[in-house]
C-alpha cells in the first residue's frame, strides 16, 4: 500500500509506503515553513514532477530542501550528510485526515 500527495497546484506528487509517525521540529527551518514532516526510505519513494522543484541547502548542509518551482510547496528534503537512508516528506501534501491521525513524534532542532 502506498499514499500519494501533491503540491498546491500539483505539478509535483510524491508517494510512498504510510509511515507510522510524524515529526515535528523546532529548528528554525521547520518553524518558518511550518513543516511537519514523515520519513522515508529514499528507495521506497516516488517523486513525480521533481525535475519541477527548486532546491535549498540549509546553513549547516545536511539536507536539501526541495519546493515546487510553481506554487512554492515545500514538498520533501533529501540528505547530503545526513542519514542517507531517510528523507523526508511534507507531510500536509497528503489528506489530512490521514496524517493529522498519525502519532507525533517531537524533534528540539534548536539545540543542534
Amino acid at each position: 500500500m502506498t499514499i500519494t500527495g501533491s503540491c498546491h497546484c500539483g505539478a509535483v506528487s510524491i508517494s510512498l509506503p504510510p509511515p507510522d509517525y510524524r515529526m515535528q521540529c523546532n529548528c528554525s527551518l521547520c518553524t518558518r515553513t511550518g513543516w511537519t514532516g514523515v520519513y522515508a526510505d529514499p528507495a521506497t519513494v516516488r517523486i513525480e514532477g521533481g525535475e519541477r522543484c527548486q532546491s535549498y541547502i540549509q546553513g549547516d548542509k545536511m539536507i536539501t530542501l526541495w519546493r515546487c518551482a510553481h506554487c512554492g510547496i515545500a514538498t520533501h528534503w533529501t540528505p547530503i550528510t545526513a542519514a542517507p537512508d531517510r528523507m523526508g516528506i511534507n507531510a500536509r501534501l497528503f489528506d489530512p485526515d490521514w496524517w493529522e491521525a498519525l502519532e507525533v513524534r517531537y524533534s528540539d532542532g534548536r539545540s543542534y
